[in-house]
C-alpha cells in the first residue's frame, strides 16, 4: 500500500513537472514576442517592445493580397501580414462582404459599391507597387488577426514612413481596426492622431476616396 502511494506521488510530481515546463515555454515565447509555430530566422533581428525585425522579405503574389494585407516570402517561409491602424476597401464583391463594402463607402462620404471596390483595387495596386519597387522593413510581434492565419505588422520604408501613413495620405483607406504602440516608442494614441491629421489633409486635397 505504501509502495502504491509513493508510485502515485512520483507520477503526479512528474506530470506537474511536465506541465510546468510547457507553461514556462509558452510564457517565454510570449515574452520574446515569438508565437509557437513561428520560427525566428537567423536573419531576423530583435527590435524594441517585443517586435521582431524582418529584412529582405519579398511580396508573394496571391489573389487575396490587397492594400492592407499581403503575403510575404522570407527565408523559405511565407507569412501573411496585416498592417495596423487602417483598412483598405474590399477589392471585389462576394456574398459575404456587401455590408462591409457599404460601410467602407459611407466612411468616404457615400461612395457607391462599385466606386468603393475601385478604391480597394487602387489601394492594392498602390501597396504592391511600394512593396516591389522600394526597400522596406517589416516589424511584427506575431499578434494574430483573429484565426485568419494573418499577423499584425508595421511596414517601414527607407524614408521613415510606415505603410499606413502612405495609404492615409493618398486617401486609399479608412482609419479603422487594431492599433498598437510603435516599435520606435511612439504611443498608439499619438500615431492615430497623426494619421487623422494626414486624413484631413487628404480630404482637403480630395485624394483617393475623398475625390468628391
Amino acid at each position: 500500500m505504501l509502495g502504491m502511494w509513493r508510485y502515485r506521488l512520483q507520477q503526479s510530481f512528474f506530470i506537474a513537472l511536465v506541465m510546468g515546463a510547457i507553461v514556462f515555454a509558452l510564457w517565454w515565447d510570449a515574452r520574446q514576442g515569438t508565437l509557437p509555430g513561428v520560427r525566428e530566422h537567423p536573419t531576423h533581428k530583435r527590435g524594441v517592445a517585443g517586435y521582431e525585425v524582418i529584412e529582405g522579405a519579398v511580396l508573394h503574389p496571391d489573389a487575396n493580397n490587397d492594400g492592407d494585407s499581403f503575403k510575404m516570402a522570407h527565408d523559405g517561409q511565407i507569412h501573411e501580414f496585416r498592417i495596423y491602424f487602417v483598412d483598405c476597401p474590399e477589392k471585389r464583391l462576394h456574398q459575404f462582404n456587401g455590408s462591409r463594402i457599404d460601410q467602407q463607402g459611407r466612411y468616404f462620404g457615400g461612395l457607391s459599391r462599385q466606386d468603393t471596390i475601385e478604391l480597394g483595387l487602387e489601394g492594392k495596386a498602390f501597396t504592391e507597387e511600394l512593396l516591389t519597387t522600394h526597400r522596406f522593413t517589416i516589424q511584427t510581434r506575431w499578434q494574430k488577426v483573429f484565426d485568419s492565419g494573418r499577423y499584425y505588422a508595421f511596414v517601414f520604408f527607407e524614408d521613415g514612413e510606415e505603410l499606413s501613413e502612405k495609404l492615409v495620405r493618398e486617401g486609399l483607406c479608412r482609419i479603422y481596426t487594431e492599433g498598437a504602440a510603435l516599435p520606435d516608442g511612439r504611443k498608439e494614441r499619438d500615431f492615430a492622431n497623426h494619421l487623422r491629421k494626414l486624413e484631413r489633409e487628404a480630404k482637403t486635397a480630395q485624394r483617393g476616396g475623398w475625390r468628391g
